[in-house]
């Protein structure tokens, strides 16, 4: 039975990245590896595998993650904020979060998609092996566009020629338009809408930044950034009843078992929609994409809730404050 849960949560670390952007033919000898929104084209030579799965626009080499290339965006807060200032707090983050981060120094004038942009190299230990990564900086409708290619020290002057093929076909585009509700009843805290629909038994607020279809069925809200964070209510109905925690025991079972890069965090006890409640806060890698999960469980009805946010490590942190506030205004009908 538990083998559901964990089809469950492998759909969660992939929700909303399957999908490719569409539109335009890939140069010849390459096929597109970006997500359907996202404000560029990324192509990737024919021989590269698609990522895209693991909700991340990019492409990894030959059967292994080691080698890959990825394109995210940022929408700053400050749209006052320039290339330059940017990309040197991204610096100033690797040198903070990597002991063993090599810099030279040396930020470079390019072009990235015919817009102005900056480039860094840099080493870094990862996975426990040094890497080089090149990165390509540009600033396009407001929003930062990161261009990153990752490769063993060692193997980074075979493989850097593909990635400046890469570049050099890189496009800029406008960001594509999403389906997203904006529906409330009386009850709806403000600054919030409601994700789920009618024939469920409980009410799930949003902040009314996130992308929503009330009407779809799944109980699902996500931020429109790279990665693609997410926040999916689901529930189960056990074959007897069971505690939260004997819920939690069976699901890491499953989890060890069956999920690469699974390391369990954090628990945390709190009050959801009335009940008792416990947050499991884990990581999983999926695609070569390092995911941080906190998944929040509790029994009502004899039926099992999970409310799951699910976001790449890297900005995990930065929405945790919504997903706060969605848990707080979490209600019953």
């Amino acid at each position: 039975m538990f083998k559901k849960i964990l089809a469950v949560l492998l759909i969660l670390i992939v929700c909303l990245g399957a999908a490719s952007c569409s539109g335009g033919d890939a140069p010849e000898g390459m096929k597109l590896a970006s997500l359907e929104g996202e404000p560029f084209k990324l192509y990737v030579p024919e021989a590269w595998t698609d990522n895209t799965s693991g909700g991340i626009s990019g492409a990894f080499y030959a059967g292994t993650d080691n080698i890959a290339v990825s394109a995210r965006y940022y929408t700053p807060d400050d749209d006052e904020i320039d290339l330059g200032a940017y990309v040197t707090g991204c610096i100033e983050i690797y040198a903070d979060s990597h002991e063993d981060f090599e810099f030279d120094g040396e930020v470079t004038d390019t072009v990235l998609g015919g817009e102005p942009a900056k480039e860094i190299v840099f080493t870094t230990e990862y996975q426990k092996k040094e890497f080089t990564f090149r990165q390509l900086f540009a600033k396009y409708n407001g929003d930062f566009i990161v261009l990153s290619f990752r490769c063993p020290a060692e193997e980074y002057e075979t493989y850097n020629t593909q990635f400046t093929e890469m570049v050099d076909v890189f496009e800029l585009c406008e960001k594509g338009e999403v389906k997203n509700d904006c529906v409330t009843d009386k009850k709806t805290p403000d600054g919030m809408k409601i994700a789920s629909n009618d024939a469920v038994e409980y009410r799930f607020y949003v902040p009314q930044t996130w992308i929503c279809d009330s009407e779809s069925g799944s109980s699902m809200a996500y931020y429109q950034e790279s990665g693609r964070p997410n926040v999916t209510v689901t529930s189960y109905i056990p074959d007897d009843v069971m505690t939260v925690e004997q819920y939690f025991e069976y699901c890491e079972k499953e989890y060890k078992d069956n999920i690469t890069g699974y390391e369990l965090l954090e628990t945390k006890e709190r009050v959801v929609g009335g009940r008792d409640a416990i947050s499991y806060t884990y990581t999983a890698t999926y695609g070569g994409t390092e995911f941080v999960i906190m998944q929040t469980a509790f029994v009502y009805n004899d039926r099992v809730y999970s409310i799951t946010y699910t976001a790449p490590e890297d900005i995990f942190n930065s929405h945790m404050d919504d997903v706060e506030d969605m848990l707080d205004a979490f209600r019953f009908r």
